[in-house]
């Protein structure tokens, strides 16, 4: 049986978070991630001020790496649209090469990383905690769980009918006009899809949608462009023309908006990213969460605390922006209020950009101020 002092389960924006912060602090740290190499994600791929800084705090200046840059929101419904500031200046840049600019400064801080591994049982014991990776039997002092959307079969999450998909494309030049300096978020009747230019002028389009929607009209892309089309003039014209990246849009099934994990797992495993909490995709804030809970975790394990301490700290800061995400998402969920939304938003643009602050995670100096 191999030993690691601490294991991340998981190379997305938590896991990395979690072994970056570990190694640059002197600390022996294994990374574990079944991909092989990059790979495109389900992630709207909006960077908020909270995001880009915790990124900054861990090395990274997306905009030095070519990240775009946006201070209105859009908010489409059917014909209609309304615009706000962002109470801050947004970024764009792909989870694709995000998360190997993270995976590569936690290696160079000294943590090990190992590609093409899965981990296939993970026990529940105190410490020392033993998991099963690629067939090989590790143990850890403690170990952060961050596979992302994807369950490990003894840590299940609650059942959701939602299912997400990520496309980028290659548009017209109108189109990009269109898109210059916002980011664009559009309501249908059984979900939303958002459309932000990234680097190098690409367009990432991720949507969600209910199940029973997804059944009727299919999960290949020209059937999902035509119906999407079909919902508002903007997409349409966004559309025309576009050439798709690859063929097949990143999917996964059963996101569980609004979870968040208040069963503690053991002392030792530190839930982190979108397996401690999942905020409904429109906020825009899943990749500040899933960079604070790595950090935090890192953090926690340094100063000898209890993955229980953790997660209370964690829930207590996140619940409120998770309540008002619950109210937002009715609005979304009505297909007779998208209407009466974009109205109250045009007449209301400041309302639109406080909803907007509510719904995220503090400042970074108030978050580093108790926690990090």
């Amino acid at each position: 049986m191999q030993e690691a002092p601490f294991i991340a389960v998981g190379g997305g924006l938590a896991g990395a978070a979690f072994a970056l912060e570990l190694a640059r602090n002197s600390t022996p740290v294994l990374l574990i991630e079944s991909t092989r190499s990059a790979h495109h994600k389900v992630c709207g791929e909006f960077l908020s001020e909270e995001a880009q800084t915790l990124l900054s705090y861990l090395g990274i200046d997306v905009h030095t790496l070519g990240a775009s840059s946006m201070g209105t929101f859009r908010l489409a419904a059917g014909k209609g649209y309304a615009e706000a500031p962002l109470p801050f200046r947004a970024a764009g840049y792909s989870r694709y090469r995000l998360d190997q600019a993270l995976l590569e400064k936690a290696a160079e801080a000294g943590a090990e990383i190992r590609r093409g591994i899965t981990v296939t049982e993970v026990s529940r014991n105190d410490a020392p905690v033993t998991l099963k990776a690629g067939g090989k039997m590790l143990t850890a002092s403690a170990i952060a769980l961050a596979s992302g959307k994807h369950n490990l079969r003894q840590f299940p999450r609650a059942p959701s009918d939602m299912v997400g998909f990520k496309l980028q494309l290659r548009v017209s030049p109108s189109a990009l006009r269109q898109l210059e300096d916002v980011v664009q978020l559009m309501m249908f009747d059984g979900g939303y899809i958002g459309a932000i230019i990234v680097e190098e002028e690409v367009v990432t389009l991720c949507w969600v949608m209910h199940s029973a929607l997804l059944q009727r009209i299919g999960a290949d892309w020209p059937a999902q462009a035509a119906y999407l089309a079909q919902q508002s003039p903007l997409l349409a014209e966004l559309f025309d023309g576009a050439k798709p990246r690859w063929t097949k849009p990143v999917a996964v099934a059963a996101i569980p908006y609004g979870y968040l994990r208040r069963e503690v797992i053991s002392p030792a495993i530190f839930p982190v990213g979108d397996q401690l909490a999942v905020i409904p995709s429109f906020t825009g804030d899943g990749m500040s969460i899933a960079l604070l809970s790595g950090i935090a975790a890192a953090q926690a394990v340094l100063a000898g605390d209890s993955a229980e301490d953790f997660q209370q700290r964690m829930i207590a800061r996140l619940a409120p922006q998770f309540r008002w995400a619950g109210m937002v998402n009715v609005l979304f969920e009505m297909a007779h209020l998208h209407g009466l939304t974009i109205g109250t938003a045009r007449l209301l643009p400041r309302l639109v950009t406080w909803l907007a602050q509510l719904t995220r995670i503090r400042s970074y100096a108030e978050i580093m101020a108790d926690q990090v």
